[in-house]
């Protein structure tokens, strides 16, 4: 059988989340692990920009190259954990505006708290308190339920994670002691679930080993 091909850097948040919505899905790929200062040939052909994910559907000569789309892709393809909420409008769309703001209003906060951090910038407080402002209204979702649409995990939860665990690598010390104990919960719930250390396994680099690699939720 011909499998979609998935091109993926192991840290990545935006390729994390795609492996997530794959396992969470039952689908299948074969992993192509990258590095972004060795770009494969192969990569490139199919996606001139040059970042992951990338899905290339070979047979169709089709591409999906931004994350959230192979979310979606992944899970109206196979969700039979109703992530996507189908069958729930009003949660569905309370969902899709979270996530909306969480790429494009979180996503370049978050950026420029981990720039001031990684440079020692006298700024690093001020950049982390911006970012907290949607941190915080996540701890007040997790204060009313396990998970952000409710007491079942969803898309919202697995889009979100890759970017919150970031955030709560960026200054550990200060984050183990942070006013935000639901948030921390919802972290360690995720870290603890299976699925976590599958996605997050470490894959030898694909222009290497030249090894495609089976990855779906039985590997």
């Amino acid at each position: 059988m011909n499998y979609p091909i998935l091109y993926s850097l192991q840290r990545c948040p935006y390729a994390i989340r795609a492996r997530l919505s794959l396992l969470l899905a039952d689908q299948t790929v074969l992993l192509r692990n990258v590095k972004l200062q060795n770009k494969p040939a192969e990569m490139l052909a199919v996606s001139p920009k040059g970042t992951v994910p990338v899905l290339y559907f070979l047979q169709e000569d089709r591409v999906i190259d931004q994350s959230l789309a192979i979310m979606y892709w992944a899970l109206t393809t196979n969700d039979p954990n109703n992530l996507l909420r189908t069958g729930e409008p009003e949660t569905s769309n309370e969902m899709s505006q979270l996530i909306e703001q969480h790429d494009n209003v979180f996503i370049p906060q978050l950026e420029q708290y981990r720039a001031t951090a990684r440079y020692h910038d006298k700024k690093e407080a001020d950049a982390r308190q911006i970012c907290e402002g949607f941190v915080a209204a996540l701890e007040g979702k997790l204060t009313h339920s396990a998970f952000l649409m409710g007491n079942a995990p969803s898309l919202a939860d697995y889009a979100l994670l890759p970017f919150m665990r970031q955030f709560s690598k960026v200054d550990r010390k200060w984050f183990l002691q942070a006013p935000y104990p639901k948030f921390q919960q919802w972290l360690v719930t995720h870290y603890n679930n299976p699925l976590y250390a599958k996605v997050m396994r470490p894959y030898p680099e694909w222009l290497v080993e030249r090894e495609n690699v089976i990855f779906n939720s039985e590997s």
